[in-house]
């Protein structure tokens, strides 16, 4: 089984775009501000996942790059 960051942060996202929107509705006491809230929420979760995905793919490249110069030194 191989591992998808993108497809996990994704889901991630998504997860926590429904929780968010569950709870706006229920803190909200309405459709129109549970709304408002829980786009909000949808897209903070979004930025940060993809902060975490740029910062991680960097990370990886950085290491990949690395590992090529220590082979061909």
């Amino acid at each position: 089984m191989s591992f998808n960051l993108g497809r996990f942060l994704l889901v991630s996202t998504a997860a926590t775009a429904v929780g968010v929107a569950a709870y706006a509705i229920y803190k909200a006491g309405g459709v129109k501000p549970a709304v408002s809230k829980a786009v909000k929420g949808g897209v903070k979760a979004g930025s940060w996942a993809s902060r975490k995905y740029g910062s991680a793919k960097d990370e990886v490249a950085r290491l990949v790059d690395e590992a090529k110069a220590d082979m061909a030194s």
